[in-house]
């Protein structure tokens, strides 16, 4: 695994050089109503997997466990119904299954952030709620987006990074961690000087601020189980 670049209190500092701090709720609450499908209306005109996991993943942080499973249940569907005959992933969902927008392979400006968005509900539910399903999707839409090529290293898929990092809290897996260092790399190496990211978009910024505090906080948390672990397996012997 190649050694990152930086490590969480480099993270940390970074977020605090952004002059708004991190919103205390994150993410917002989604705009309209939840879809009979479980989901919400994207920026296409149809449900899509990136709106209906921010929307999923703000009913869960508010203790709304109904709204919050049915967008589990739509979110590990676009995991597991993908299509194997188009070049990349349908973010979109139309007639009970995956539908464009596609989020293109190898190409610049996609929006690989919602497939982040996916992995990191998916990953807060199975904390939640212990369902299997809900971290073996998680890992699935993991493993898809991060291969989806260079163009997943940018700070306005931050979601990919923290996604990530709530892999290796719960697991310990090198691969997933190796995702986080990538994303906090890249967001370190972009910040402009004022603070910001994004050309100074107020999104981009509070969203990468956010995402290395959450990233910090999930590789501290796991680097705690393994000293926990270690100290346990120490009193056996």
């Amino acid at each position: 695994m190649t050694k990152a670049d930086t490590s969480p209190p480099e993270w940390r500092r970074r977020a605090a050089v952004v002059e708004s701090a991190p919103s205390a709720q994150f993410p917002r609450p989604p705009i309209g109503t939840q879809d009979a499908t479980g989901g919400w209306i994207g920026p296409s005109g149809r449900v899509e997997l990136g709106a209906s996991a921010l929307g999923g993943w703000s009913a869960l942080e508010q203790g709304d466990d109904a709204v919050a499973t049915r967008a589990a249940a739509l979110c590990r569907r676009f995991a597991w119904e993908q299509p194997e005959d188009v070049p990349g992933l349908l973010l979109g969902w139309e007639d009970d299954r995956p539908s464009e927008p596609l989020a293109r392979a190898h190409a610049p400006g996609q929006p690989y952030g919602d497939v982040g968005a996916g992995v990191a509900f998916l990953a807060r539910c199975f904390e939640e709620g212990g369902d299997v399903e809900d971290l073996d999707a998680a890992v699935e839409l993991h493993d898809l987006g991060v291969a989806m090529g260079e163009g997943v290293w940018q700070p306005a898929n931050a979601l990919v990074g923290w996604g990530g990092a709530l892999l290796y809290e719960i697991t310990g897996e090198d691969a997933f961690l190796a995702t986080a260092e990538r994303m906090a790399d890249v967001l370190c190496e972009t910040q402009l000087p004022g603070g910001s990211w994004g050309g100074g978009d107020e999104v981009v910024t509070e969203l990468c601020a956010a995402a290395l505090v959450a990233m910090a906080d999930a590789v501290d948390a796991r680097a705690e189980v393994e000293r926990a672990l270690a100290e346990a397996e120490k009193e056996e012997k």
